[in-house]
């Protein structure tokens, strides 16, 4: 047996598309290694390994701590299987972590007895402490950050508050990298926690306002020290930046990002990146400059072309703002990737067709090759710990459970036709033919990187 403190799970999730490095392990692996704990990271996604493969190529291992991975409800079924299946082989305590578990703690604890902690929050500071108390035989009562189980009931331990000075933590480890460059050919950074927005449908808000700060940066001499690690040790030239909000609006957040820029222009970093924003963050100068240091795509949430639903879901944002920002992205000559959400519970016929005349006016405004493919029949899901899920709960219409949250819309012909074309794959098809752009345009988010040569 090969003995390790720590085993990281990503688990198997029947309905992901792809997957790409898991930076959380990276960054907790990294701390644990700095406090003299082993880790090993196990990626059932990246290996390709459902439930079963995964427990045949990990079962020479004898962790202390088995943790699990469950960042969203959508593969909470297939990882709570694959917790069932662990304990017939480990002994071991078994946490579970992300944005899920945080908020349903009470539900899981409650009906998976094989589930011994959930850590609450960012997990850094929190599986050290863990580890501590475990190998030490202290009390979990006294590990702030857990849910944990006390007289048969889900309890929490004093609050955990979130790293302060991001740019304090370790680089995170790249355990897998060598496997996604030779898979994807890019590495992926996280520059900055959280978003200063309030999107309803989002459950990065409520994730970090939780525990404190909704939104926290890394220095920009500190992210393009990592991208320089990364190019020197590992020859990435392509970097993914899996923000929920890269630029993090005007202000301090747009200073960073010119900085952020000109650091890379003053190093000489020969790069590629893609990042995600707000579209009211998209500003020509910045992202002229951006673009000079090696800015290529844009992941934009614009979300609705019906200025209704966009109060709904709290943009704060106007439909000719998100016109105006995909014009930018467009005149730059960068590539658009749009967040869409056509459907939410009281949307209206007219704001559907709002939305279909939106969607034909920006493919309008996009040169050929520019405008990533707009699924457009996706339907707002109630997220644990955003905002939609607790009013859709609070006016008591709220389906399912915390393993599946769901709801009905409230006009019925809307449930009539979402019903049908979802269920009729050739409707559906039919749909997506009519606004789809050509095979360019609709490569996918992690596809399509530049080739360099050394």
């Amino acid at each position: 047996m090969k003995n390790v403190d720590v085993l990281f799970i990503n688990p198997y999730w029947s309905n992901l598309g792809e997957s790409i490095e898991h930076l959380g392990f990276g960054y907790m692996a990294a701390v644990l290694r700095k406090h003299g704990y082993s880790v090993y990271i196990v990626d059932a996604p990246l290996n390709g390994w459902d439930n079963k493969e995964t427990i045949e190529n990990i079962k020479e291992y004898s962790p202390t701590i088995i943790g699990v991975s469950i960042p969203f409800q959508e593969g909470a079924a297939d990882a709570l299987q694959l917790i069932e299946m662990l304990r017939p082989t480990f002994s071991c305590h078994i946490t579970v972590g992300g944005i899920y578990p945080t908020f349903e703690y009470q539900g899981l604890l409650n009906d998976y007895p094989k589930i011994d902690s959930i850590v609450m929050g960012e997990g850094e500071e929190t599986i050290v402490s863990l580890i501590d108390a475990l190998k030490n035989g202290t009390s979990l009562s006294n590990v702030d950050g857990l849910a944990i189980r006390s007289n048969n009931r889900a309890v929490t331990t004093a609050k955990r508050h979130l790293v302060n000075d991001l740019d304090s933590l370790p680089f995170p480890s790249r355990d897998t990298l060598n496997f996604v460059m030779k898979k994807f050919n890019f590495a992926s950074l996280v520059s900055s926690r959280g978003c200063y927005g309030r999107c309803s449908f989002c459950s990065v808000d409520g994730f970090y306002s939780s525990f404190g700060p909704k939104y926290r940066i890394r220095s920009p001499e500190n992210v393009v020290d990592e991208m320089e690690m990364l190019l020197k040790k590992y020859g990435v030239h392509n970097f993914m930046f899996n923000d929920a909000n890269f630029i993090g609006g005007s202000g301090r957040g747009a200073d960073r990002a010119y900085a952020i820029g000109r650091e890379i222009l003053k190093r000489n970093i020969k790069c590629e990146f893609r990042i995600q924003c707000r579209a009211n963050d998209v500003d020509k100068e910045l992202f002229k400059l951006l673009k000079e240091a090696g800015l290529s795509r844009v992941y934009v949430g614009i979300e609705s072309g019906s200025q209704a639903q966009l109060d709904r879901y709290k943009k704060d944002i106007t439909i000719e703002e998100n016109l105006k920002a995909l014009s930018t992205l467009n005149e730059l000559g960068l590539f658009a990737k749009i967040g869409f959400i056509m459907f939410d519970r009281d949307v209206t016929i007219d704001d559907l067709l709002c939305n279909i005349q939106f969607i034909s006016r920006i493919k309008k405004i996009f040169n050929k090759g520019k405008l990533g493919y707009i699924y457009p029949v996706a339907k707002l899901m109630p997220l644990s710990g955003s905002a939609e899920k607790n009013k859709l709960l609070k006016d008591g219409i709220l389906e399912g459970n915390y393993k599946n949250y769901t709801y009905k819309f409230k006009d019925k012909k809307i449930n009539t036709l979402y019903n049908f074309i979802t269920k009729s794959s050739s409707t559906i098809w039919g749909i997506k033919s009519k606004f789809k752009s050509d095979k360019e345009d609709a490569l996918d988010w992690t596809r399509g990187w530049k080739s360099w040569g050394e």
